[in-house]
């Protein structure tokens, strides 16, 4: 045996962010002189200092050596005992490894911070407020949070009303404040006040905010109901001088534009099973024709189908611009549009809810003679009072010489 080693101290309270200092003795237990190397190992040697780190003793002789411990103040200096090993190695037997052990009880520190992230908040009646409980202690925080307000003006609910908090970490908390009386005056009021972050034996942290309490009656609301007034006086002004009298005289020149059209009714023979359909014309300068507006109304029993007809007259040609199916009850069925015997558009009733309306970029035409057909085939009644499916199609047109 080289060397023997011992700490003066099995055990060691050493708190975070000082400074302790032990004694490890060193015996050479050889009879020639020998360096040895001392190190240490373990969970603390990273704050541990050893003065001086090589020590040369004659054969027989100790020394003792002063080890200083600082472990810093970081939530990751675990608090509670933690292990250290100093290894001594001598230099003319590395292999002969010798070490002493001793315990070092790490005390807890409390730093606990808390910042409010709206120091200042407006609103009448309260407003919410988030806030962050940091640790930067070695040990759990388990904070519970009171809004002070030796005013009595205000009153809080935590979320959460309390927090846990491992070291080194965050969380946030949620504040709804809300004011114990309302503000008639026409001015703001400023209400201070504090929360505090209560731990038992340990700092209390403290952060403060203010609340500004906003009157129930708006301080520019007066100048502001007058400037509403104004401007609306203005575009009365506005309405009665001018837009008024130019409504009036674009409207008088319409009616005069169109005192030289005409509008006549006729009724054109259908089918005798439907009767007569009313068409609606207006007269046109010659070039252009008259414009018709026609319905196709069919009413069919269930299980039945049934058609009606619209003759083009003698002499013209019919132009349909526009098509409006109609399925007011959601009958179900189909809906054929023909020119004579041959079908143009075919329509499922189920997907016509209720209208369906087609604008054609280029007109159907008829020449004279020629029938405008709507046949409907009736599976079901969608109106359970009805007992036949009612189907119409509404068309749109210009009648213009053959």
């Amino acid at each position: 045996m080289a060397a023997r080693a011992w700490c003066s101290r099995g055990d060691t309270d050493v708190t975070p962010g000082t400074v302790a200092v032990l004694q490890l003795t060193v015996v050479n237990l050889g009879d020639t002189t020998d360096s040895f190397v001392l190190t240490p190992a373990g969970m603390a040697a990273a704050w541990t200092t050893i003065t001086p780190a090589v020590v040369t003793l004659f054969g027989g002789t100790q020394q003792v050596i002063d080890i200083e411990v600082a472990p810093p103040l970081l939530p990751s200096t675990t608090a509670g005992p933690t292990s250290l090993t100093v290894r001594v190695v001598p230099q003319s037997d590395p292999d002969e490894v010798r070490s002493a052990e001793t315990t070092l009880n790490i005390a807890g520190s409390f730093d606990r911070r808390l910042d409010v992230l709206q120091p200042a908040l407006r609103g009448r009646r309260g407003a919410t407020y988030e806030m962050m409980l940091e640790n930067r202690g070695n040990t759990q925080a388990s904070c519970r949070l009171h809004l002070i307000d030796p005013s009595g003006r205000v009153e809080a609910d935590f979320d959460p009303p309390a927090a846990g908090v491992e070291p080194g970490a965050s969380t946030l908390i949620r504040m709804k404040l809300r004011s114990t009386g309302l503000q008639w005056e026409r001015r703001a009021r400023t209400v201070p006040f504090r929360i505090d972050a209560d731990q038992p034996g340990s700092p209390t942290a403290t952060a403060g905010a203010t609340f500004v309490q906003t009157p129930m009656v708006p301080e520019r609301l007066f100048g502001r109901l007058l400037s509403i007034a104004g401007v609306a006086g203005l575009a009365l002004l506005a309405w009665y001088a001018v837009a008024k009298p130019a409504i009036r005289d674009a409207a008088d020149e319409a009616v005069r534009d169109a005192a030289a059209v005409t509008t006549t009714t006729l009724n054109a023979p259908l089918d005798t099973s439907t009767g007569s359909t009313v068409v609606t014309s207006v007269s046109l300068p010659a070039d252009e024709g008259e414009i018709v507006n026609f319905p196709l109304p069919v009413a069919v029993a269930v299980g039945a189908t049934d058609a009606a007809r619209y003759t083009v007259p003698a002499g013209k040609r019919l132009q349909i611009t526009d098509i409006r199916v109609d399925n007011q009850n959601y009958d179900q069925g189909s809906l054929l549009i023909l020119r004579n015997d041959v079908a143009l558009y075919s329509y499922k009733l189920t997907n016509v809810v209720p209208y369906d309306v087609v604008s054609l970029v280029t007109p159907l035409e008829f020449k004279a003679g020629e029938q405008v057909v709507v046949a409907v085939t009736c599976a079901s009644v969608g109106d359970a009072t009805a007992a036949t499916c009612v189907n119409s199609v509404f068309f749109s047109g210009v009648l213009l010489p053959a």
